[in-house]
């Protein structure tokens, strides 16, 4: 497999640190940093050994690369996106997609008409104990997927009032889970949220979502408030369950008598748990499913991004109206229920 060449545009925390990793793993090969702030693109430059830009369409024309990294905030992540796959640039996009479903769907459209592959980071995919959670929690028939974690109070950059931003922002994340393990998008999504209750920034602090997929529900959950309080990843299902533990996955499953009694079997299926972050599994995954090598699975498409802005989408209007919002309802104000 040949190194995909990458560009990556936005320097701040995450850019640079996903930067620094491309340099240091296979598949993968660093050709180029840009930043709007051009004295921190000029100091990622210089720390890797490559050309720094400000602007992004230079970084473009004068430099040779198959795909773009953005990792700008979210409301510049369509402009660029648009950009890179117009020049026929693949392009892994940083979480949350954009800051709307019409311009997810936009980008899925675009990426289609030029024949690039689109991504989001959603990396909690690549862990291996999400990939056994999974899995296991698949056999058991799910009923309820649930996938609860607790940030406490996110740093200045997230408190913001934007609808996509505070807790939205870390959640869509669990939003992405829950969805990974459906298979398919709900039908409906309710949700409750507040501002200022834990934070006097007007950010989204806390936000419950309850996803109706017909024979089965998701519920995702999490505050700004909830620092300390254990994550929770369960799968309960009609033959068992299944949840995230500190050494694996432990499942539970029973069987019923016709006599009305049951037996049930507890263990705890060991798994990896990988404590740093997975991004470099994910871009070696990437450039694999890019050149032809790999299937997506367990890559977030632009798809499955979409599919995830979607629910945001209706998240904010349930709120907003305190009515159950279906999906398809929200399809149609697109303008494409065919989405």
């Amino acid at each position: 497999m040949e190194e995909l060449r990458f560009g990556v545009v936005g320097c701040g925390g995450r850019g640079a640190s996903v930067a620094h990793l491309m340099t240091q793993i296979s598949g993968v090969h660093l050709v180029a940093v840009c930043d709007v702030d051009e004295g921190r693109a000029k100091e990622v430059g210089e720390q890797l050994g490559v050309p720094s830009f400000r602007n992004f369409e230079e970084m473009l024309a004068q430099v040779e690369m198959d795909a773009v990294y953005i990792a700008t905030s979210v409301e510049h992540h369509f402009s660029v996106a648009r950009r890179a796959i117009l020049e026929g640039k693949h392009v892994l996009l940083e979480k949350m997609m954009t800051t709307s479903a019409a311009e997810a769907w936009e980008l899925v459209r675009l990426a289609e008409m030029r024949g690039v592959c689109g991504a989001i980071s959603y990396q909690l995919r690549f862990y291996p104990v999400f990939q056994k959670w999974r899995e296991l929690g698949l056999e058991m028939q799910p009923l309820l997927i649930i996938s609860s974690r607790n940030p406490g109070i996110m740093p200045q950059p997230y408190l913001r009032p934007e609808p996509w931003a505070g807790i939205v922002d870390f959640l869509t994340h669990d939003l992405d889970l829950v969805l990974w393990v459906a298979g398919k998008e709900p039908e409906s999504v309710f949700a409750t949220a507040t501002r200022n209750a834990v934070t006097p920034t007007d950010a989204i602090d806390t936000l419950c979502v309850t996803l109706n997929f017909g024979d089965f529900t998701g519920l995702v959950y999490g505050s700004m408030g909830g620092w300390g309080l254990p994550s929770t990843h369960a799968i309960i299902g009609q033959k068992g369950n299944a949840r995230i533990v500190s050494n694996g996955v432990e499942v539970n499953r029973w069987t019923f008598s016709p006599s009305g009694g049951y037996e049930r079997v507890n263990d705890v299926i060991p798994t990896e748990i990988v404590r740093a972050d997975t991004t470099d599994r994910m871009l070696q995954h990437f450039s694999a499913w890019v050149q032809g090598e790999r299937e997506a699975y367990p890559l977030a498409t632009f798809e499955d991004g979409l599919k995830v802005m979607l629910v945001h989408e209706a998240i904010w209007e349930g709120w907003q109206s305190g009515q159950i919002v279906s999906l398809e309802s929200v399809k149609r104000k697109l303008g494409n229920a065919s989405i």
